[in-house]
């Protein structure tokens, strides 16, 4: 079983996100793109403003409803510390034994791999599927990396908070359906 790995904070998820595991699982044939919210994300862990984990998986529960091919993993909530992506990874191994992985990034995400987390291991788990991202580029002499192949997509979660924040959703598409509706329920991101 093919299996793509997409981790991030999802804060929130966006359609963005959806279009890139699309893309990767319809290119490399992926059987299931598992999304990865991760707890304590190691970048980002004195952010004071990050959402409270049990939302950002719950948006990502809701986004994904109308997608069977695709799973949402509470994993790295199992775990009350920084996430590292070389850890979850081992741990799927132990999952899906038979499985074989994917590391899906963006190439912001794929200049800072050998800054984590026991960097050198990483392909020995999963091979690495990248999309082009501004200011970042295809490289194609990347080492052990796969490029998706789609539009670039300018959606960012920042941004999505910034405007929700402000009270106007700049663009009413941007996140997938049920989300927008739970992040006003829940008063997500109003200006803090």
């Amino acid at each position: 079983m093919k299996i793509g790995i997409l981790g991030g904070t999802f804060d929130p998820i966006h359609r963005g996100h959806l279009t890139l595991a699309y893309a990767a699982k319809k290119q490399y044939g992926l059987d299931k793109v598992l999304f990865v919210p991760a707890l304590i994300p190691p970048h980002k862990a004195a952010r004071r403003d990050l959402t409270p984990a049990p939302y950002r998986y719950r948006m990502v529960e809701i986004a994904l409803r109308a997608h069977p091919d695709f799973e949402v993993s509470d994993l790295e909530f199992s775990r009350a510390e920084v996430s590292y992506t070389v850890d979850t990874l081992r741990e799927l191994k132990k999952k899906y034994q038979a499985g074989k992985f994917f590391l899906i990034v963006g190439a912001d995400s794929l200049a800072e791999i050998p800054q984590w987390k026991e960097a050198d291991n990483i392909p020995k788990f999963a091979g690495i599927l990248a999309a082009p991202r501004r200011p970042f580029k295809a490289d194609p002499s990347a080492p052990a990396t796969l490029w998706i192949s789609m539009p670039e997509c300018p959606l960012s979660s920042s941004g999505i908070r910034r405007w929700i924040a402000q009270g106007e959703l700049k663009d009413k598409q941007c996140l997938p359906e049920g989300v927008e509706n739970y992040i006003r329920r829940m008063n997500l991101y109003q200006e803090r």
